[in-house]
């Protein structure tokens, strides 16, 4: 088949603040105002290869250049899109009522609540200005996140191919305001941090990511909850979420939006011409299938098939005991430093969790002559933790070593 160059729509809007060089504007349809103009005057040469621009969203109007010969041109929808319109609102609580039903609402006032009781967390919005070493360890504790999570699911994360890029260009766009950073922290300690790109009042969603550990408190929730206070009070109007993980988005977001692909080819070539009409029709094919949520199924399937050959999460048991064992049978472990037992965290924020202790109240023991048993202590009570199956989804500082 003719040779196929794609251009990312999205990624050149929101990262590169540029506008694909087939375009002279994008205006914003609810308000008729317009996002971004081409800085290029001179209409881009046509070759023997169609160009393909993917990820248009529906709810911008962009204007094509004037060719000096007209191309051929296609226009195919792929994909939903999901975004919150903050037009109307002036603050957190009254966005969340208008999105969320009240048992909805008090679960997430809850998750957040209990995050809190069990570590010592605090918010922090990075844009405009941060410390470039402190920008630098975040970027690679970011990096690690995404990898965890990636092996945890058995699947390919796309955007640690480009993650070079990203560090070298995000700090500055952060320091001119056309990024930011949202951290959540346990102490000093980032546990999830999503990246966000700015142009004027809108912002993208750009790659969010978090530690597994505290995956029991859904902090992908508090997270979205914060930053939107955050958006709120500094006067932004869209926040684009985009497409995949849907069933998140749908919660939160008040709009959907079609993604819309083009494709440009020379149309006096008879091979590309036919060609271009090919690749219309794979793309009509795909996106009837999805109409018909195969693509769903799909991926549960292969999800699955992943999960089972490169996952074995911990299988595990927590016993009541009246007391511990003898002192010379234990062993006390600093279960979030010591790097042997960093595996435990994600059984011990989950036990934190339902108990509703702070992180500081618990001691955790490992019995000497046994691997599988450890005991924790509260004020509250004493656990016996019996492991079934060695865990081997690693944490982040685990994850480090790997290529």
């Amino acid at each position: 088949m003719t040779n196929i160059q794609e251009i990312d729509f999205m990624f050149e809007i929101a990262f590169n603040k540029n506008l694909p060089d087939f375009y002279d504007q994008a205006i914003q349809i609810s308000n008729e105002k317009i996002l971004l103009t081409s800085g290029l005057e001179e209409s881009p040469k046509l070759s023997n290869k169609i160009y393909m621009v993917y990820d248009i969203p529906s709810y911008l109007k962009v204007k094509k250049k004037d060719f000096n010969t007209s191309p051929g041109f296609k226009s195919v929808i792929q994909h939903k899109g999901y975004y919150i319109d903050l037009n109307g609102y002036n603050d957190l609580e009254t966005y969340i009522k208008d999105r969320f039903s009240s048992s909805s609402r008090t679960l997430l006032r809850a998750g957040k609540r209990r995050l809190e009781k069990c570590f010592n967390i605090s918010y922090k919005m990075y844009h405009g200005e941060i410390d470039k070493e402190l920008y630098d360890n975040l970027f690679k504790r970011f990096y690690d996140m995404l990898k965890v999570r990636a092996y945890e699911k058995g699947i390919e994360n796309r955007n640690l191919k480009h993650w070079n890029l990203y560090t070298k260009k995000v700090y500055d766009m952060i320091l001119k305001k056309q990024a930011s950073l949202f951290v959540i922290y346990d102490d000093k300690k980032a546990i999830s941090i999503s990246l966000n790109m700015h142009t004027k009042n809108n912002v993208f969603g750009f790659i969010t990511g978090y530690n597994i550990d505290y995956s029991k408190f859904r902090i992908g929730h508090t997270s979205y909850m914060m930053q939107l206070e955050w958006f709120l009070k500094n006067n932004f109007k869209t926040i684009d979420f985009s497409k995949g993980n849907t069933a998140y988005k749908k919660r939160w977001c008040n709009k959907e939006y079609d993604f819309v692909y083009h494709l440009f080819y020379k149309k006096n070539n008879i091979l590309i011409k036919i060609n271009a009409i090919w690749l219309l029709k794979k793309l009509q094919l795909k996106q009837a299938l999805r109409n018909r949520d195969i693509n769903t199924y799909y991926y549960k399937v292969l999800g699955w098939f992943q999960n089972k050959k490169l996952v074995n999460k911990t299988n595990y048991q927590l016993v009541p005991q009246n007391q511990l064992p003898e002192n010379k049978l234990l062993i006390p472990i600093l279960f979030r430093v010591e790097h042997d037992f960093l595996f435990l965290n994600r059984i011990i924020y989950s036990y934190l969790y339902l108990s509703q202790l702070h992180v500081n109240d618990l001691k955790v023991y490992k019995v000497l002559q046994n691997d599988t048993v450890f005991y924790f202590q509260s004020p509250k009570e004493i656990i016996k933790l019996i492991l079934k199956k060695a865990k081997n989804i690693p944490s982040a500082k685990q994850v480090e070593s790997f290529s």
